[in-house]
């Protein structure tokens, strides 16, 4: 691997371009001047992303100790702290002598991009990553506004929808809510189509005089969490609807306003990558019942007749604790200071009641469940101090009850999701370090949880995002969970990492499916340099089908590029979705294997145990790895390098 601090000679030119926020291009900043190399470091430290992300600003006395480096493949630049961890990496990703991709790191992982895709010198897409979500927001004319969204998580549309509210911005709100395009393709039932498209127009309509009336959210409302739960599926059939849909409901966020505390979402439902809204929101008023229901699964208040009451569960008869519940939660609605604390703590108390006092195992798990997700909520949000700790003795005391490593799976993230969304950027690494010893801690616990699984592969992946040259303590993670779930998607996954962190040293091979439905062998490919190009719809820019075109007709008689989609996560709308794609272009004319799933159950995306999209990796002849992950934009450099 290249050493983080590869440092080359690199002629920048100067542009006259400005970006918001960031620069086209620094002219000067590749060089050593008087001052060594204090200004071109300053520079860079003081660009701004160009939306609002958290990320690693230091200190003027920090930044002192800080390296600034340039680098080679991609060229550009990067800058480290003085312990070695990634702050900033700005680079030219196409060749052109223009920076083109900035990148944001905190407490070394990767948060943001600012992206400049069509190399005009602005930017045009924005990207947030890693502990900071997964919204990625589409800019085409370029005036530093988000116009859509190419992925946004249904929590990352709570906030976007509170923040909406709180600046009364109108086109913020819009592009939350479903389109008519997208509404036609979910293939709803005629009567959930017409109430659908209806609560949409709705919000189109009303938003703005809703956010103008409201006096609860104001600019020093701040957001705190989702508070959606599950995800709910309603399966192809069930009201007329001929697809499976995955939907929220009765989607909530809450925030933090002496006024109030919740925003009911309505019905959240989600299409490919992004999850879209049909309804107006409403700020909660405990005293008052919520103007519309659930699009899909109304609440009994709002006409549907198939409810089961209270005492139908198994066991002692639970009527008066769910009374109890619904009082609290109006309390809740109102309290301040240190009496939220308290019916925070009652609250839990009555789902450990609920817990214990019911027979039927699948609602015994789901109250268990009820109780974990509850408390590690409330203590993100500063509303239960102790909630970790009675959490902690609830397990105690349950013992070698069934299920309890959901409830300490929940505690493992709960000290790092509140130090990111309210501590010191010193709180926030403690937290995440803390978080890191967590997961070990879990999977030495509950060897044998699922969950451990996902454990080993977050360790590994820390470990791999964080190492140099060395990516030993990875290596050893995956091996360890390829050792304890060989059969499970973790385990498949870990095996491919191992293939590909070795240099790939035994050869790579695999069978799959091309795009036609033929067979295919990677052994049968006898090209001097096999290309593995995988990649999803969403990150398949036209800049990288054309490089692509262009060196399969330059080196035909040389290499061979092999497509590898692995379009998801649904099955059924990643292979159309794929299919859609390569019909819309047809200079794609290198061979194609699909296997839907994305980086997480894809068994394409195993084969190396990939985590990013997209990428790009070099076989010679023999199916050895020649180069683990490079830039479409560099490739020629590479294939030329091997050639010669």
């Amino acid at each position: 691997m290249t050493s983080r601090f590869a440092s080359i000679s690199y002629r920048w030119i100067f542009a006259t371009t400005v970006i918001p926020c960031t620069l086209g291009l620094f002219g000067g900043l590749g060089f050593q001047n008087s001052l060594g190399q204090d200004a071109p470091l300053k520079k860079a430290l003081s660009i701004k992303s160009k939306q609002d992300v958290d990320y690693e600003r230091p200190s003027e006395a920090v930044m002192a100790e800080c390296v600034f480096a340039k680098t080679k493949d991609p060229a550009g630049f990067v800058v480290h702290h003085n312990s070695g961890r990634i702050l900033r990496r700005f680079v030219d990703t196409n060749g052109d002598n223009k920076l083109d991709h900035w990148a944001y790191f905190n407490n070394g992982l990767e948060v943001y991009r600012d992206l400049d895709t069509n190399f005009d010198g602005r930017t045009d897409q924005y990207r947030w990553l890693g502990p900071a979500g997964t919204r990625w927001g589409v800019d085409p004319n370029q005036d530093g506004k988000i116009d859509s969204w190419k992925m946004i998580s249904a929590e990352e549309v709570a906030y976007e929808c509170f923040a909406a509210i709180r600046s009364r911005d109108g086109d913020q709100f819009n592009r939350l809510l479903l389109t008519s395009s997208e509404l036609a393709a979910l293939q709803l039932g005629d009567n959930l189509n017409r109430d659908v498209a209806t609560r949409i127009q709705k919000a189109l309509k009303g938003f703005e005089k809703m956010a103008r009336q409201q006096k609860v959210i104001d600019r020093q409302s701040k957001f705190l969490d989702a508070g959606n739960g599950r995800p709910q599926l309603m399966a192809g059939g069930s009201f007329g609807n001929r697809r499976d849909l995955v939907i929220y409901d009765q989607a909530s966020c809450f925030f933090e306003s002496d006024k109030g505390n919740q925003i009911a979402l309505g019905s959240l439902v989600r299409v490919g990558n992004v999850w879209r809204m049909v309804d107006l929101p409403e700020i909660v008023d405990p005293n008052k019942p919520l103007a519309s229901g659930g699009a899909f699964f109304p609440l009994p208040q709002f006409g549907t007749t198939s409810t089961a009451a209270a005492t139908t569960v198994t066991g002692e008869n639970l009527s008066q604790l769910y009374d109890e519940l619904t009082n609290l939660d109006k309390k809740l609605a109102s309290a301040k200071g240190s009496q939220v604390q308290q019916l925070e703590k009652q609250k839990a108390d009555i789902f450990v009641q609920f817990y214990l006092k019911t027979d039927d195992p699948k609602m015994k798990q789901n109250w268990l469940e009820n109780l974990a997700d509850s408390v590690a909520h409330s203590y993100q949000q500063g509303r239960f101090d102790d909630g970790l700790d009675y959490l902690g003795k609830f397990v105690a005391t349950q013992n070698t009850a069934d299920g309890l490593d959901y409830v300490v799976w929940s505690t493992v993230f709960a000290e790092y999701g509140r130090a990111n969304s309210s501590g010191t950027s010193k709180e926030r690494e403690s937290a995440y370090t803390k978080m890191i010893s967590n997961l070990d801690k879990f999977q030495k616990q509950y060897p044998n949880s699922e969950k451990s699984a996902d454990a080993l592969i977050q360790l590994a992946v820390h470990d791999e995002v964080n190492s140099t040259d060395d990516v030993s303590s990875a290596v050893a993670w995956y091996e360890a969970c390829l050792k304890r779930f060989p059969n499970s998607k973790y385990g498949r996954r870990s095996k491919g990492a191992i293939t590909r962190l070795g240099d790939g040293k035994n050869g790579i091979s695999f069978s799959s499916k091309q795009a036609n439905g033929k067979p295919f062998n990677l052994a049968q490919i006898t090209s001097d340099i096999v290309i593995l190009h995988f990649w999803e719809t969403w990150c398949c820019p036209e800049t990288d089908i054309n490089e692509l075109a262009r060196l399969a007709k330059k080196y035909k008689d040389e290499i061979t590029i092999i497509g590898c989609n692995i379009e998801g996560p649904n099955a059924t709308e990643g292979t159309k979705k794929f299919l859609e794609f390569l019909k819309a272009h047809p200079e794609i004319t290198w061979i194609q294997l699909h296997e839907p799933g994305s980086v997480e159950d894809s068994p394409l995306a195993h084969e190396l145990g990939i985590s990013t999209e997209p990428a790009v990796f070099l076989l010679d002849a023999n199916g050895k790895l020649i180069e683990g992950n490079i830039g479409i934009s560099n490739l020629e450099r590479e294939i030329e390098r091997q050639l010669n």
